[in-house]
């Protein structure tokens, strides 16, 4: 399976510095600085040691960056809809192009959307995309925020949280303890 993962290795200074359409972005590059928390080369790198197809969009990328099948760089860029048709994609675009990432994604068919964000964020964002005409149903599958939850406190463990369910997702699982699936407890009772 392909996994799509807009990124960006910059944080934005202003909200969205980006003038795009349907299918071009182009980030202003001079409202993004800084390199904070970013999981997105643990998530790609992740994702490729299990086999995945992964497919990363970043405008800052640099060489070596992302463990990744292929990488798409550069403050212009365009993403046609079977980009991401069918494929599960991850938005991890640290408030640089969030809004199109997730316009991208829904109208471009993605089979699966998770988004890292915080919930406050996402109600500022959810706004935007309900004014840009998107039926809140198409929303309620947003995966936002992305991962399971198991305690993550860094990049790394954030990461393995979201691969997490991914895996589950793509495979049909709920994610639970294998002891709850496995009926540990009902073992124990009868012996």
């Amino acid at each position: 399976m392909k996994v799509v993962i807009f990124a960006s290795s910059r944080e934005a200074d202003m909200e969205e510095p980006v003038f795009c359409d349907r299918d071009t972005v182009k980030v202003d590059a001079s409202k993004c600085t800084g390199k904070g928390i970013n999981v997105a080369p643990f998530i790609a790198r992740y994702l490729k040691d299990l086999g995945f197809h992964v497919l990363v969009v970043d405008p800052f990328a640099e060489e070596s960056y992302y463990e990744a099948d292929e990488v798409i760089k550069g403050t212009t860029f365009q993403i046609p809809d079977d980009v991401v048709k069918d494929n599960y994609v991850i938005v991890a675009t640290r408030h640089v192009y969030d809004t199109w990432a997730i316009m991208k994604s829904i109208y471009g068919g993605a089979k699966e959307i998770a988004v890292i964000m915080s919930l406050k964020r996402a109600e500022v964002i959810l706004k935007r995309l309900i004014q840009a005409g998107i039926d809140k149903e198409k929303l309620k599958k947003l995966r936002i925020p992305a991962g399971l939850d198991i305690g993550a406190k860094n990049e790394k463990e954030i990461a393995f949280s979201i691969v997490a369910e991914v895996l589950a997702v793509t495979r049909g699982s709920m994610g639970l303890p294998l002891r709850e699936i496995k009926g540990f407890e009902k073992l124990l009772e009868k012996l």
